[in-house]
């Protein structure tokens, strides 16, 4: 009996001892859960590219200084078509949606056509040939997401080669190059990170060229304008990622 008394104060002792153990003991830590990072994409920073398309266009050729001979017309409309390929770099910066950047790009071309005008009965024929171009243009645009849509402007230039060519077998010729001005309108989509997809239209006027007969009575010029299509790859250097909370 005495042992089976200090067996249960014993028990009762450890029991009551046991809650203040359990509140001298340390509270665990709150830790707050880390924020959750939404990156959304910026198209603000450096961008380098390839691109390449078709181009079609007007040759306006007026001979002055020319006697009206019967059947010799003055006048020449002609169309120029082909394609190019070249590169592309420029600069955005974004304010929220709207994105503003500047833009300069360059291409080899083949863009090129004849008059379907026989002058004065014996064969003469004109030429025009579209071997190079480019712009430097400003860029106003709207971004969706990873879409951009825009705008653009500036000046256009371009290397033309002009010729008359002569049923005799004899031609006067030039290349020269002419600036002059571009408009235009795309949209670009970032479709991995750093890489862009774009698809623009542009309108290319180069203004007028004049080429100086020898031994021919008179002078050509030509005004020359082209509106292109082209598809572009662009990668982009220094667009930051701003993280979002």
């Amino acid at each position: 009996m005495k042992k089976l008394l200090v067996i249960t104060t014993a028990l009762v002792g450890i029991a009551a001892a046991m809650p203040a153990s359990a509140a001298d003991l340390a509270a665990r830590p709150y830790t707050k859960a880390p924020p959750v990072v939404v990156p959304i994409l910026s198209w603000s920073g450096i961008y380098a590219g390839i691109q390449g398309g078709g181009g079609w266009g007007t040759s306006k050729e007026t001979f002055i200084g020319r006697f009206n001979a019967p059947g010799f017309l003055g006048t020449q409309n002609y169309n120029t078509n082909g394609g190019f390929v070249g590169g592309v770099i420029g600069y955005n910066w974004q304010f929220d949606n709207l994105v503003v950047g500047l833009e300069g790009d360059y291409h080899w071309s083949d863009i090129n056509g004849r008059s379907a005008v026989i002058n004065a009965g014996v064969g003469d024929t004109y030429f025009t040939k579209l071997t190079s171009f480019g712009d430097i243009k400003g860029r106003l645009g709207y971004a969706v997401g990873p879409a951009l849509f825009f705008v653009s402007g500036g000046a256009a230039v371009g290397e033309l080669q002009h010729r008359y060519d002569r049923a005799a077998g004899v031609f006067f010729g030039q290349n020269t190059t002419r600036w002059g001005y571009t408009v235009g309108a795309g949209a670009e989509y970032m479709f991995a990170p750093n890489w862009s997809a774009k698809l623009e239209y542009n309108y290319l006027d180069f203004g007028k060229s004049t080429l100086q007969y020898v031994g021919v009575p008179g002078r050509s010029e030509w005004k020359d304008s082209v509106h292109t299509v082209k598809a572009g790859l662009n990668y982009h250097f220094g667009g930051p990622v701003i993280a979002k909370y």
